[in-house]
């Protein structure tokens, strides 16, 4: 596996004017839910993974956003940007059970997902009044790598996650909003 985890700043996030034009989905960045009795900063929905429009859907899975000054220090912190570490001329895969998400608002701090920290709400949680920042979907198909890296430690390229999702959304009939180039055929 060679290519980065992350994308660039610009391209994590749909423009502000525009997310109204993309159902609430997998990725997506929500206003902090109350969980065991904390409100969360913010989350990230990992569950279910299409749009949340489903009249069945009465719970999603999210996971905890926290801001990146939560951690230690600063080495730490560069091991959730990169999403690598290096020993012995060897890329290894750090934090993996973190997501780095750059600040999503002009004023914003950088954060991360943390995965370790799921839990179940409302699926009234995640609508688009309760949406902090729509992912894009080059975004999402680096998210769903990662998620696949630490659940189940296969590491897959972006290209394959890419061509998975172009499968599932150029197949899907009920697809809201606009579709990324990638996945028009």
């Amino acid at each position: 596996m060679n290519d980065a985890w992350y994308l660039h700043a610009d391209d994590y996030y749909v423009p502000t004017e525009d997310a109204g034009d993309y159902p609430v989905r997998q990725g997506d960045v929500l206003a902090g839910p109350r969980v065991d009795g904390e409100t969360w900063l913010a989350a990230q929905i990992v569950h279910p993974t299409c749009e949340l429009t489903k009249g069945s859907v009465r719970e999603i899975q999210v996971v905890r956003v926290r801001p990146l000054s939560d951690l230690d220090d600063d080495f730490l912190r560069s091991l959730v940007v990169a999403g690598y570490s290096e020993r012995n001329g060897h890329r290894r895969v750090a934090l993996a059970h973190t997501f780095f998400l750059p600040p999503w608002t002009t004023d914003g701090d950088p954060c991360f997902a943390s995965f370790r920290e799921i839990a179940t709400v409302p699926r009234t949680s995640a609508d688009g009044a309760n949406r902090l920042a729509a992912i894009t979907h080059d975004c999402r198909v680096s998210f769903v790598r990662r998620w696949l890296y630490f659940r189940f430690r296969l590491a897959f390229g972006t290209d394959q996650v890419r061509d998975w999702e172009a499968i599932r959304i150029s197949s899907d009939p009920t697809f809201a909003g606009p579709k990324p180039e990638w996945a028009l055929s």
